[in-house]
Parts: structure tokens; sequence; C-alpha cells
């Protein structure tokens, strides 16, 4: 056992969430270890240059290698690459499974700063008119917390990260720091005014991008190291909480070294939970106990349930000129968008469509292969059928119980679809611009993507759930302990001494990209743990 320290605090996981955590806390003086399930990336050998002579966007024979070499979630990814492929699991070390008919994509990043070195950096803030929809049309729960809660932190990462945009007084995306407008094409100037003239009533804005930092570790995990109080530990497989049988508490943290396979011990007066939401979950399952028996945080039974991801329809065509100067870096991936449109179904409380809540639409024109693209981001209701289990049956390189998850979209979710399949089409037609994803693929690639497409897509024609990268639910945060998994802090109602601070703590999953409420929750819960801590609110473990 490493018992030669007890730390103010342990995260676990280095994402977005996991760097902010740490950040804060460090800069308030707590000692804290930040655990890594992956290695410590590289620049020169990490972030090559990008290879030359393909003009692929799908890049078919790339993915069937990887696909090939244990890759076979992970290649279906948009995002995946010959660029990125590395900063992907291996889906043979990394096992999940699903029920029959019942298809989950789990794109999964094990790296210091996980899957933030592949995201598109969209920096969008909640409303309250997201945070409490449960009040407007009487479905699921309403978070625990509100805009004013939050407003404080959103503009805390915003001026720490650094965030190109512009104020548009849009009421479901209310304006945020921005320390420059975001740079758009001459052709997404002319669809802007496009969309101003017919449709009106469906305000559209630029996108709202984190700078790009082209660095191996993230600013948050930079600046945590630079309090001298962060001890950085990476290829940390982390497989359960340390719980006291006498109190119920986090005493610590169990994981697994990936490359020598040994078992640690690590303890701690706090534990912060920023894995992955689905990840997270499983980690909470896992730490069973005499206490917790059915995992750390589960007195309600809801541990694991009412997960989402974004419902997610994309479409795209050619457009030339393609204009050189928006996307310098390859690995710059918020450069690839340049509009957004926030939900216009159901806004302000209003029931005016066929389905409850409401999806967004981002898109670029002009920038990238194949030259436009649009993706309608929508929101999936919460259920409790839609949940992470462990399944003891198979297990993964380390050891350690998989996950199983079960995912669909219901009839609210497949009506949805179809009005963002209508309205892309219209978008297209309104603006101009023609539908043809493949028209730039040769006969070959356009035949095995349409053999692979139920891979990617379900039968209404949305990204298989999964795909959109947003997964979010499980371990919701709520006002009463019988219905919810954690308090208005992120902090278990079970084991006050356990937060969870990644998406897991959604209780629904409103159309704005999720990683700047990641970044934020997690700022205002590391503060409040200093708070605590600071308080003596709850006994060191020893």
């Amino acid at each position: 056992m490493d018992r030669q320290e007890v730390y103010d605090a342990i995260v676990v996981g280095s994402g977005a969430a996991g760097g902010w955590a740490a950040k804060e806390m460090t800069e308030r003086g707590l000692r804290t270890l930040l655990l890594e399930a992956g290695r410590t990336l590289e620049k020169d050998r990490d972030f090559p240059p990008p290879p030359t002579g393909t003009a692929s966007k799908i890049q078919l024979f790339s993915r069937a290698k990887s696909f090939l070499g244990g890759q076979h979630i992970q290649s279906r990814c948009m995002s995946f690459s010959p660029l990125t492929e590395h900063l992907f699991v291996n889906d043979r070390e990394n096992p999940y499974t699903t029920a029959a008919g019942k298809p989950f994509n789990w794109y999964r990043a094990r790296q210091v700063g996980g899957r933030m070195h592949l995201w598109g950096r969209n920096a969008l803030r909640l409303s309250d008119h997201d945070l409490k929809a449960a009040s407007y049309d009487g479905y699921g729960e309403n978070w625990p917390i509100s805009y004013a809660d939050l407003e404080p932190w959103y503009g805390r990462v915003e001026t720490f990260l650094g965030v190109s945009g512009s104020a548009a007084g849009i009421p479901n995306i209310p304006d945020g720091t921005y320390e420059r407008p975001h740079p758009i094409t001459q052709a997404e100037k002319q669809v802007l005014r496009d969309l101003a003239a017919k449709w009106p009533e469906r305000p559209s804005t630029t996108c709202r991008i984190v700078r790009h930092h082209p660095e191996p570790i993230p600013l948050p995990i930079l600046a945590a190291l630079d309090t001298g109080n962060l001890t950085l530990r990476s290829d940390a497989v982390v497989s359960h909480i340390i719980v006291d049988p006498n109190s119920g508490m986090g005493r610590g943290v169990a994981f697994v070294d990936r490359n020598t396979k040994e078992r640690h011990e690590v303890l701690g007066k706090t534990v912060v939970v920023c894995a992955s939401t689905i990840e997270s979950l499983r980690i909470l399952l896992n730490s069973n106990s005499p206490r917790h028996p059915a995992g750390i945080g589960n007195s309600s039974g809801r541990l694991g349930q009412y997960i989402t991801d974004h419902v997610m329809v994309f479409q795209a065509g050619p457009y030339e000129p393609l204009e050189k100067g928006i996307k310098t870096d390859p690995y710059d991936f918020g450069a690839q968008s340049g509009i957004y449109i926030p939900s216009f179904r159901n806004a302000g409380g209003a029931r005016e469509s066929g389905f409850r809540r409401g999806y967004s639409m981002l898109g670029s024109v002009g920038r990238i292969e194949p030259g436009w693209f649009f993706m309608a981001v929508g929101e999936m209701l919460p259920r409790p059928e839609n949940c992470v289990e462990l399944d003891s049956s198979k297990r993964d390189a380390w050891g350690i119980p998989a996950a199983r998850i079960t995912c669909t979209h219901s009839d609210n979710e497949k009506a949805m679809i179809r009005d963002m399949r209508q309205t892309l089409a219209d978008l297209a037609r309104d603006c101009g611009l023609n539908v043809d994803l493949l028209k730039r693929e040769n006969i070959l690639s356009r035949t095995v993507y349409k053999l692979a497409s139920s891979l990617v897509y379900t039968e209404d024609g949305a990204l298989v759930p999964g795909s959109a990268i947003h997964e979010s639910g499980g371990a919701g945060m709520g006002d009463d302990p019988k219905r919810s998994v954690l308090n208005q802090h992120n902090q278990c109602w079970d084991a006050p001494n356990v937060f969870v601070t990644d998406s897991a703590a959604f209780p629904t999953s409103p159309f704005q990209n999720p990683g700047l409420t990641i970044m934020a929750l997690s700022a205002r819960a590391g503060n409040f743990i200093a708070d605590q801590l600071a308080r003596k609110e709850w006994r060191s473990s020893d």
C-alpha cells in the first residue's frame, strides 16, 4: 500500500472535469493527487504533422485497418483519423457490452487531458429554461441549481481559457465573456445573412470557441502543477473507491498500474470522480461494500440510471472554394465550426412541436472537406431504462468489471429526429447548399460507407446513441436523496466526502455542448471542497 501520504483530495480523471477540480483545489492550498488511466502525451510524438496525399474525409481504408487492429468501436467516430487514432483507446483492452439490437458507441480517450485533445471546444452556457425544463413541460427533474449559481463559474472558466465569440442576446444561450469575435468565412457570412432574412424567428450567431492550446497538458492542469500542490500520476487505472467500514465515507482510491498491472491504494480526505460519465459510473458501481452494497451513492437505487447522449443528425455536401487560413493547425478542432443556431423548438416554455425539449444546429461552410456541414444536436429525455450496469462476465485488461450500457431513442427522440432532418433539408435549400456527403469519395468508398452505415446510423437517420460523445447522467444532482445521487454541490448524499463533477452529475441533457458546464461545475465543486475542508466538515482518513 502507498500509505506515505494522506492527500487532501484525490481526483480521478484528467479531462475537462478533473483538470478544473484540481486547478481550483490546488490554488486553494489543497494537496491533491490527480490520477489518469492513460499516459502523458508528448508534443513531437503525439502531435506530428498530418500525413499527405489523402483527400478523403471519411478515410475508410485507415478506419478498416484500425478496425482490425483492435479499435472496432473507436474507428466509427467522426473524429477518428490517422492523425488521431492514437488518442482513442483499444477496444480489446477496454471492452463493454450492450443488449442485442441496442447498439451504443462509447468513444473513449485515455491520456492526460482525456478527450480535450479531440474536443470541438464549443463553449455554451445553459439557461434557466434548460436547468428548470421540468417546470415548463412537466417531464423529469429540474436541476437543483440555477443559472445564477453557475454564472460566476462560467465567467471564471471563459476568462482563464479564452473564448472567441460575440454577444447575441439570445435567451437560451446566455452571453459570456469573449476575448475576440470568432472568425468566420465569407461563405458563412452569407449564410448568416440568408438565415436572418429567411428564418427571422430562429436567431443564429457565430460559434463560441475556446482558444486552441497546442500543448500536451491542458492549461488547468498546468496551473495546478504551478502551485506545487499537485501530484500527477498517469497510467493509473482506477478500479474503485476505498470505503471506511465504520463511517461509509471514502478513504481513498484503488488503482492498477496500466503497464505493470500492479495494484495500489492511495488515501485522501476527499475523492472527486471525474473519469467521464460512463467510466465514473462504472467506478461508483464497483465501489460496493457492506455500507454501500449496490455501489457508493446508490441508496436511492438511481446510480447508473437515466443516462443520455445527445440526439444528433448530420448533413454535409461540397462547397468551393475552401477558404485558406481558417484552420492552420491540424489539431485545432475548434476551427472547423463557424455558425450556431440555438434551439428554436419549445423555446421560452412554449410547446409548439410534436416532442418535448429542443435541438440546436452547428456547422460551417467553406472551411473543411467536403465543403460544408451542419449537425442538429438535441436533448434526449432521461429514462430509467437507459442505464449503465456492471457486467461481471466481462472484464477489461486490468481485471475490472466492464460496463453494460443500455441507451436507446424513445418515441420523443424519434419525433425530434424527423423534425431535425426536415429542418436540415430546409436549411440547405434556403442557403443554396448541395447535399452530398460522399461527392468527393470514390465508388469503393461510397459502397463500403453504405454497407457499414448501420454501425453509425439508426434506422431513423440519426447517429447511433453514444456517437455524439456527450453522454451524461447516471449520478444526477437533485434536492431529494431518495430521487438523486448527488446534492447541489455534486456531493454524494451517501458519502459526503465523495464528489462527482463530470457530466454524470447532469440531471438532464440540454441541447448545448456540455463542456463549459462540466468545467464550471467542477470549478464550483473544487472551491466548495476547499471551504468544507477548511471548516473540517468531515474527518481526515488516517
